[in-house]
């Protein structure tokens, strides 16, 4: 073949090539994506009409909530995905140990022309270590991987607990306002008999109505802030966020008994962000391991095939075996390896300081969780008996002002503290929830039951 014929080859392919790359530009890369969205909008209201996207139960307690989500969190199921990485990578580790077959073909034109097919067999025999390191770290980080999603489910149980206390408090002041409207009409009723009879004026009777509208007016509020709390759950859930739900469960007060130090052990047994950075520093040092190996020779055997034949001579096919014992020594690369060495010391050093910040934030949330559950706790008794003297308050106000010994002004007031009273006694039953919460948190606890 003339030199003519070969670049003439040459030119065709690259010309194909930069056919094949084609040209990416900003509008065209935008026109794709807009493409793409389009495509997503029209699959979600394709799932939303086809009712496949899952729907709870309407009648929902906090255990079913917690198993829904971890059925259908997307957090969670991205994170699971990390054991797939690490399985990927402890399969790609066994290559330091197993085999290797290559196969290669040539055909060659121009002074001589010629064909070449290779087999080539490589077995290591000696790594000095690097190969058990290297699958010792592989699985150490498929060990790791399982840590993570741990945490990643012990952060959903929380956001899902969390969100549906969030959801039961907001319901719990739609009742409390719902209970005042109702009140606060009933005294309306009154006055105006009062007033038929001469013994309320008009500025009671307008006292009562504004007292009905302010007590609406927050009842709808309250209303619109239990629509969003029950969105977020849902959306936590990852199930339809526009289902219907009741909370089947109710806030109460369940006192907690533990020392801190029972609780700091707990955490240091439990906690995943502690296995997770103790599993760093075994990583670390097999890496440590495997790049000290890097100073011994490295032994393979090799076997090889190789066929060819010149098309331009005999054209026929020759072949030929070989099988060799190969040994290759690095005595000196540079300084390379003494410089890689010294950087995973230092990293190791930096592993070992984060476990111990680990640990130092592990006890800062539990003495916190503590300190918060203790104030909830006194929050709960003080919030209780203030509610048992706005009820009595409320009642004497109202028998006073059908004795005509009470004015229209103290009823409202009556009626107002109770009604902050009973707000602030549910508030503090989810303060104290929240509080119980962390400190299951803290002492990584979240989820035992689970695992059980």
């Amino acid at each position: 073949m003339t030199r003519r014929g070969i670049w003439g080859r040459v030119g065709v392919g690259c010309v194909y090539t930069c056919l094949l790359s084609g040209c990416l530009t900003h509008e065209a890369l935008y026109n794709d994506l807009a493409t793409t969205r389009d495509e997503a909008y029209e699959s979600w209201l394709r799932i939303r009409e086809s009712g496949d996207i899952p729907i709870p139960a309407e009648n929902m307690t906090l255990d079913e909530a917690v198993r829904v989500a971890l059925l259908y969190n997307k957090s969670l199921q991205a994170k699971i995905q990390e054991r797939e990485i690490a399985r990927g990578q402890l399969l790609s580790a066994h290559r330091l140990a197993l085999p290797r077959l290559d196969a290669a073909a040539s055909t060659a034109y121009g002074t001589r022309e010629e064909d070449n097919a290779r087999l080539v067999l490589r077995q290591p025999l000696f790594r000095g270590g690097g190969a058990t390191a290297g699958l010792r770290a592989a699985k150490l980080y498929a060990f790791w991987s399982d840590e993570g999603v741990r945490l990643t489910v012990q952060n959903v149980i929380r956001q899902v607990t969390f969100d549906y206390y969030s959801a039961q408090l907001a319901d719990n002041l739609c009742q409390v306002n719902r209970d005042a409207v109702i009140s606060a009409e009933a005294h309306l009723n009154d006055v105006r008999v009062k007033r038929v009879n001469g013994v309320a004026s008009k500025y009671d009777e307008l006292r009562a109505q504004v007292d009905v509208a302010n007590f609406r007016a927050e009842m709808i509020r309250q209303e619109n802030n239990l629509v969003l709390a029950k969105t977020g759950l849902l959306r936590t859930l990852g199930t339809a966020t526009d289902a219907s739900i009741r909370l089947a469960d109710q806030l109460r007060h369940e006192p907690v008994a533990v020392t801190l130090e029972q609780a700091v052990e707990s955490a240091y047994a439990n906690r995943p962000d502690l296995y997770m950075a103790e599993l760093n520093i075994r990583m670390q040092r097999e890496k440590i391991k495997a790049l000290r190996g890097t100073y011994l020779p490295e032994v393979d055997l090799a076997l090889q095939a190789v066929s060819d034949r010149d098309r331009e001579g005999e054209n026929r096919w020759s072949g030929s075996q070989r099988a060799a014992i190969e040994l290759n020594w690095a005595i000196f690369d540079g300084l390379g390896r003494e410089g890689e060495i010294i950087a995973a010391k230092a990293l190791l050093k930096q592993r070992e300081i984060e476990l111990k910040g680990v640990e130092e934030d592990v006890f800062l949330d539990v003495r916190q969780a503590l300190l918060n559950l203790a104030n909830a706790e006194e929050y709960v008794e003080s919030q209780r008996l203030n509610l048992q003297h706005a009820e009595e308050g409320l009642r004497l106000a109202m028998t006073g002002y059908r004795e005509g010994v009470n004015t229209e002004v103290e009823v409202v007031d009556a009626r107002s503290a109770l009604t902050e009273a009973r707000g602030n006694y549910y508030r503090a039953l989810y303060d104290h929830s929240v509080a119980r919460l962390s400190l299951a948190h803290a002492t990584g606890v979240l989820g035992k039951n689970l695992e059980e």
